[in-house]
């Protein structure tokens, strides 16, 4: 059976299906993504919501590129992609950021994504619980390039 795309399509390649991991009222979609004929690659976590109206159910996008890491604040209903650089001397690894964001600013960055009821209905038991194993499939991912 195939697997429903949860998000807006992106340009490039990923290594393999995307896994989902359900933590909640979120589900974290992984992928390792390979851009313009392997100049850039990474880790790209999203964070869904069932709970949006439509198709397209991304809220969160972090984008741990090697050359150009950024996120995006996302939200379809409300027409919202916001994209943000990281500052690598400023922030240092982006997948490291990035999961302590996710665990430490989840509920407040959705709220900037305009789902305010969505980030009332996060458990930080749910994320913490989520972490450990977005963690391993980055890891391994990143070791393998794929």
């Amino acid at each position: 059976m195939a697997q429903q795309t949860m998000h807006a399509q992106m340009g490039g390649e990923t290594g393999g299906p995307e896994e989902l991991i359900q933590a909640g009222a979120v589900t974290f979609g992984l992928e390792y993504r390979t851009l313009h004929e392997g100049a850039e690659e990474g880790v790209c976590i999203h964070v869904y919501s069932d709970h949006l109206e439509g198709q397209d159910k991304e809220l969160l996008r972090f984008d741990c590129f090697r050359v150009a890491p950024h996120y995006h604040y996302r939200n379809a209903t409300v027409k919202k992609n916001e994209r943000l650089m990281l500052d690598f001397t400023a922030e240092g690894d982006s997948l490291a950021w990035t999961l302590d964001k996710i665990k430490n600013r989840l509920p407040i960055m959705l709220i900037r994504c305009e789902a305010e009821d969505i980030a009332r209905q996060v458990d930080q038991r749910d994320i913490d619980a989520a972490l450990p194993k977005i963690a391993a499939w980055a890891e391994t991912k990143t070791h393998n390039r794929r």
